[in-house]
């Protein structure tokens, strides 16, 4: 009876040992000429270290013999890049190497949590704008607007946002060139934002003019949404920058609303201003206003408009893990996400070659 006992325990050991092994979760790596982690550039051979869906750690490791290792030779290993303005998130974005898009304007029905679905982009929404009846955006179709009466009525709105899932809160400050759309009054901003930051959201501003912005300045926002483009004092990009207020820039975006006679012909001159006072230009592309994808004209205008090549990049990975108040994310770090793509080449020597990727992976798991 004893020997039998024996046996079953032994049995059972084994079996555990195998269930155990089988838990273990091996790391992959990944390995390449250059490493940019998100603030800064590696030369000279460097990895990523994978397991579990986050990263282990990245830099110039001890890859132990054996280990599952993919060499891609001359290229740069970066963190996925973040989109901080876009209306669509289709798969295409993903397999270029954009791994996190946040959603800023969307209908109430279609709200939920940041949430990830299977060989799409990590999602991050405001849901609808808040506005005022009769104005920006809601004339527009399908309806993207919540129009509020009062400060209360915004406050509450902002609640209700929050408890659908909305991780960022978005407001319309559009006027118009003539002035002529009503929009929200400072006092309703500044109920906005202080419903905002008791429930841990950020405000962002729909902001095309400089009436606009005087309104966004005085309620105290914490972004801007677009690079404002018409009727905008030197003063009001000073303040913005000695606020600290980043701007999400969409300067393609703009460009192509003035070829199409919108009025956003200044948008270029003023990123350039707002950098020079010091301000913070982060990457968004407003996608659908341009094709869904990479924007590479827009970080060829972020670049012009006076950002060097790796603070291009920071804009696109840690600078935007940051302002979604979701960091690690948007860096090669212990603990951060694992969201690693690599492109030929070296990028901070020229952009365009973040438009040659050769390998994308999305929260651990390697993208085709």
């Amino acid at each position: 009876m004893r020997l039998v006992v024996l046996a079953v325990i032994a049995i059972v050991s084994v079996a555990a040992a195998a269930g155990s092994q089988a838990a273990v979760v091996r790391p992959t790596y990944v390995n390449a000429a250059r490493l940019f982690d998100g603030e800064r550039m590696l030369r000279g051979g460097a990895s990523v270290e994978v397991r579990g869906g986050r990263i282990v750690a990245a830099g110039r490791l001890r890859i132990p013999r054996g280990a599952k290792v993919t060499r891609l030779g001359d290229a740069t290993i970066l963190p996925g890049f973040i989109d901080l303005h876009v209306h669509q998130s289709p798969a295409v974005l993903l397999r270029e190497g954009v791994t996190t898009t946040r959603n800023l304007g969307e209908q109430l029905s279609t709200l939920r949590p940041p949430y990830a679905g299977a060989g799409y982009p990590r999602i991050v929404a405001a849901g609808p704008l808040i506005t005022v009846p009769g104005g920006y955006p809601t004339r527009r179709d399908p309806p993207l607007a919540a129009p509020v009466g009062s400060a209360e009525e915004a406050a509450a709105l902002v609640d209700r946002l929050v408890r659908s899932g909305a991780a960022v809160i978005k407001i319309a400050l559009e006027t118009g060139a003539d002035a002529s759309l009503p929009t929200l009054s400072v006092p309703e901003v500044q109920a906005i934002v202080a419903e905002a930051h008791r429930l841990h959201r950020i405000v962002t501003a729909h902001v095309l003019e400089g009436p606009g912005l005087a309104i966004a300045l005085a309620g105290g926002v914490d972004e801007v949404a677009h690079m404002p483009c018409t009727g905008v004092t030197p003063d009001q990009l000073a303040q913005l920058a000695a606020r600290h207020v980043p701007v999400v820039g969409t300067l393609h975006a703009g460009g192509l609303f003035a070829s199409l006679g919108s009025g956003c012909s200044d948008g270029l001159a003023n990123a350039k201003r707002f950098v020079a006072d010091g301000g913070e230009l982060l990457y968004g592309t407003d996608t659908p206003a341009v094709p869904a994808a990479l924007d590479l004209t827009e970080l060829g205008l972020m670049q012009r408009a006076g950002l060097t090549a790796v603070q291009v990049l920071q804009a696109a990975t840690s600078r935007a893990g940051r302002e979604l108040g979701m960091a690690p994310l948007g860096t090669l770090r212990a603990g951060a996400p694992a969201d690693v793509w690599a492109v030929r080449g070296d990028p901070t020597v020229a952009l365009r070659a973040l438009g040659r990727p050769l390998y994308v992976m999305a929260r651990g798991r390697r993208v085709r």
